[in-house]
């Protein structure tokens, strides 16, 4: 079985909407997505940041560059223990997830107060149906 963090890297870009017509914009890394599940990294780790919206629901256009920031941290913080599947951005919030060996190095994003979720997911499952392949 090959390594999560050795499969090159396939992003594309889904777009729907809200109920309220509001945009929901996934980015899904679909070489993971069609080759998962890999074993040695069960945990999908979800990270939330709220940014200021437009009109539209998406960032406004000086936040940009903010999220760009945070999610080269995160993926910083992730070396070696996760890799970055899916950016979902929607209605203010912009969420990272990540499938992950073990939780230990998201432990100093929650110390300084950013929304972590962390699940045990060995199939897949969450990837799979932000994807649209559930």
């Amino acid at each position: 079985m090959t390594d999560l963090l050795a499969v090159p890297a396939q992003w594309v870009t889904l777009r729907t909407a809200t109920e309220e017509g509001l945009p929901v914009v996934v980015l899904v890394d679909q070489a993971v997505v069609t080759t998962c599940p890999y074993g040695d990294h069960t945990v999908q780790v979800a990270v939330g940041v709220p940014y200021q919206a437009g009109d539209d629901g998406l960032p406004a256009a000086e936040e940009l560059p903010r999220l760009k920031e945070m999610e080269q941290h995160l993926v910083n913080a992730a070396v070696g223990q996760g890799r970055l599947v899916a950016v979902m951005t929607l209605e203010g919030v912009r969420e990272w997830t990540f499938y992950a060996r073990g939780t230990g190095w998201t432990e100093p994003l929650k110390a300084v107060g950013l929304s972590v979720l962390e699940t045990e997911d060995p199939s897949y499952q969450g990837l799979r149906e932000l994807s649209g392949l559930a």
